[in-house]
């Protein structure tokens, strides 16, 4: 969590300058270089709007995962984790899903955006 830059729905910036205990100490607004005199916890943070970003689940080697699949009936494809190219471009693309229903959810958002 250390170093991560937080944002809100107005685009300032916040960065996590150290975490004791659950607490949380942050920068002033767009300034990361001088840190703020309240000191939050997560949950705190989100409450005030503080967007944290969502880190992204890299299957173990072996590991079955799902992909979002716009032109089968199931709208899902799964497939195993090799940690080869074609892996790391699904992962870099946010193709890479836990389950079938977020491969399905995908899908349906991707759907969406061309109707």
């Amino acid at each position: 969590m250390y170093g991560q830059i937080l944002t809100n729905t107005i685009e300032d910036t916040v960065k996590i300058l150290g975490v004791t205990n659950e607490i949380i100490f942050i920068s002033h607004e767009n300034d990361h270089t001088s840190a703020s005199d309240a000191n939050y916890t997560k949950q705190d943070l989100i409450d005030l709007g503080w967007i944290f970003p969502v880190e992204k689940w890299v299957p173990e080697k072996g590991m079955t995962y799902f992909i979002p699949d716009v032109s089968g009936e199931n709208k899902y494809y799964p497939s195993t984790w090799a940690n080869h190219e074609i892996d790391n471009y699904r992962l870099a693309n946010n193709l890479v899903c836990r389950t079938k229903e977020e491969a399905i959810a995908l899908t349906d958002k991707m759907l969406g955006a061309v109707k």
